[in-house]
């Protein structure tokens, strides 16, 4: 069994800035799935939910220890939401692939965000 444990956090203020640029469809396109921009173009504080999602991702390739690659879209990596509210992480098959991740692993995520930051840690169990 291996454990593998990222952290990441994001600060809202530069999120605002990617995605603010250039109207920012191409960003949220490469980072974000269409269901995960409905969920945060809906909240009031959009810019956080987008920041603990990208946190969320990020800490994932780090728990992997993967470098982000250019041609990587984060958005095989998807933030989704159980009945109560709680965040997890689903992987694309072909993510699922890339990091030899099996169906089996357990995937725990926690964030947090307020005003400023934003702030995931993820944890896998890989049987």
């Amino acid at each position: 069994m291996r454990i593998l444990q990222g952290i990441d956090l994001v600060k809202v203020e530069r999120m605002e800035r990617m995605i603010d640029r250039t109207s920012g469809k191409a960003f949220l396109d490469r980072v974000f799935t269409a269901a995960e921009q409905a969920y945060c173009g809906s909240k009031r504080m959009k810019f956080e939910h987008y920041a603990a999602r990208l946190a969320a991702k990020e800490a994932v390739l780090k728990a992997l220890k993967v470098r982000p690659k250019k041609n990587r879209r984060l958005s095989e990596i998807e933030v989704r939401r159980e009945a109560t509210g709680k965040p997890y992480i689903a992987l694309s098959s072909k993510s699922r692939k890339e990091f030899h991740i099996p169906v089996q692993a357990q995937i725990e995520l926690s964030v947090a965000h307020e005003r400023e930051y934003a702030i995931a840690t993820v944890v896998i169990v890989v049987p």
